[in-house]
């Protein structure tokens, strides 16, 4: 383990994690509420896309072999949904940035 860890431990990644931890202070000590809607943001987004693109790919791999026009049927409305929750997604991530910007009376968020 610690092998894996030193091998880890390079410049860049000393770098990146020193600009990484600065930034982060930054927003922090500017505007509090930044870290939490992003972390939020990244946290809904990771697990809901993760999920969404694992769901996909079982059910490409379970069409495969079925007859052309079940296969077309079910990718078409897998489009479909899928379009619908990232739709939702998004929609919901607006909505929870004008919340925030609302509840902190519009300090020069910069969210997007």
């Amino acid at each position: 383990m610690f092998k894996r860890f030193r091998k880890w431990l390079n410049i860049d990644h000393i770098v990146d994690m020193t600009v990484d931890l600065f930034l982060i202070l930054f927003d922090v000590l500017t505007s509090p509420i930044l870290i939490v809607v992003r972390l939020t943001r990244w946290i809904i987004g990771k697990y809901l896309l993760d999920g969404l693109k694992n769901k996909i790919k079982r059910l490409i791999h379970w069409t495969k072999g079925k007859p052309t026009l079940l296969q077309i049927i079910i990718w078409t409305t897998t489009l479909c949904v899928s379009l619908l929750i990232l739709t939702l997604m998004w929609f919901f991530g607006q909505a929870i940035t004008e919340l925030a910007q609302e509840m902190w009376g519009h300090q020069g968020l910069d969210i997007e």
